[in-house]
């Protein structure tokens, strides 16, 4: 089995080669090889951010992972490391991991059906693929800033603009036409 984040740690395993090996941002840190002759049971359990002190749970608040978590999958096959380095270089948004099919065994969206405990949180990262109207508030004239009329005003006539065009079909040059000709009236 294979574990692949895309936080910049990655670690991938092997049972034919009994070794473990690290990697961070893209690059091999070192490797532990595996107790010879062990076998993955089929009714096992797998735990992320933290560890088992007895089969099935025995977790201490004190082995519990602290950061943040993203994208982790197990494949059927152990990766080479320039495909892990595509991965990480792939950054976060990247969908690299949907081109190795059934070999990607467990996938991030299983991950996240599960049931958590202790203090979980699940934030938005902000790829395209997760777009919402209210996006927009992540740009840098409104990210961290108290929300003002002229924001608002600014919002109000930038969508206000599309009124004109209704009948029109929504292209990607429709839009393109937006940014190169309307961008600075939005942004006044």
């Amino acid at each position: 089995a294979v574990v692949s984040t895309q936080s910049g740690h990655y670690g991938r395993g092997s049972l034919s080669s009994r070794a473990f090996r690290f990697y961070y941002e893209g690059e091999l840190i070192g490797t532990k090889d595996t107790a010879s002759g062990k076998k993955l049971p089929i009714d096992g359990y797998m735990v992320l951010g933290n560890e088992f002190d007895s089969f099935g749970g025995g977790f201490e608040d004190g082995n519990a992972f602290g950061g943040e978590m993203f994208k982790i999958n197990v494949f059927s096959k152990e990766l080479t490391g320039v495909e892990i380095k595509e991965m990480k270089d792939g950054g976060i948004c990247s969908e690299v991991e949907l081109t190795y099919g059934r070999t990607r065994y467990l996938k991030w969206s299983d991950f996240l059906l599960e049931e958590r405990s202790g203090n979980v949180t699940e934030i938005h990262v902000g790829c395209d693929n997760e777009l919402s109207r209210w996006d927009i508030l992540f740009t840098s004239p409104f990210l961290n800033k108290p929300l003002t009329q002229d924001m608002v005003n600014s919002l109000r006539h930038g969508w206000d603009i599309l009124e004109d065009f209704v009948g029109a079909t929504v292209t990607e040059r429709f839009i393109l036409h937006f940014k190169f000709y309307h961008e600075e009236e939005h942004e006044q």
